[in-house]
């Protein structure tokens, strides 16, 4: 059985899951996002193009805002809206939003994503410019990544199975950021 199947395995045996927003919900922050928008067409004197507004996000991110070519879309997860459903109507939308709007004002500058730029408009829309969020991922259905033990000088390391096999064909090496030393697969 491969990670992926384990992986749907062991989310469709939690019970405990939270159900996803409601489709009322989900017009209630897709009315929200497009109101942020419409106060940046305000404040910045710019018409900015509708977007996409979708609703599938899963794992430990709340939101996304993707740009792949001139294709643009706002991605929502609907299980953690669920549960934090006033903090991400009160920050994520807004961060998302923000990271839209930068990148039409700036769209051929090379902007870092949470920089002086995105901070500007997180603050013009008098949000607090908070970068991730900490979130309890209880009865949020996210995929479980096998870890493998790595060693240093001082501890043991778990470093993601992705990273594991870039260690192993030579695209990649990792240091400790305490002891700094190389870290190497621990034996078994």
């Amino acid at each position: 059985m491969n990670l992926y199947n384990q992986t749907m395995l062991s989310v469709a045996k939690n019970t405990d899951l939270i159900a996803p927003i409601t489709e009322q919900q989900m017009a209630e922050v897709q009315s929200v996002t497009m109101n942020y928008i419409a106060l940046a067409q305000q404040i910045y004197k710019k018409s900015f193009p509708s977007i996409p507004i979708v609703f599938d996000l899963r794992g430990k991110c709340a939101g996304m805002y993707r740009r792949n070519g001139r294709d643009r879309c706002i991605r929502f997860n609907p299980w953690l809206f669920a549960k934090y459903y006033q903090h991400s109507i009160g920050q994520t939308i807004p961060h998302e939003v923000a990271h839209y709007i930068t990148d039409c004002l700036f769209p051929f500058r090379r902007v870092k994503p949470h920089g002086k730029e995105w901070r500007s408009v997180m603050q013009a829309f008098g949000v607090e410019a908070k970068v991730t969020g900490d979130f309890d991922l209880a009865g949020i259905p996210v995929r479980q990544y096998q870890q493998i033990d790595y060693n240093c000088g001082c501890k043991t390391h778990q470093l993601s199975l992705i990273r594991h096999r870039r260690v192993q064909s030579g695209q990649a090496e990792y240091r400790c950021k305490d002891c700094r030393q190389l870290l190497k697969v621990a034996s078994k």
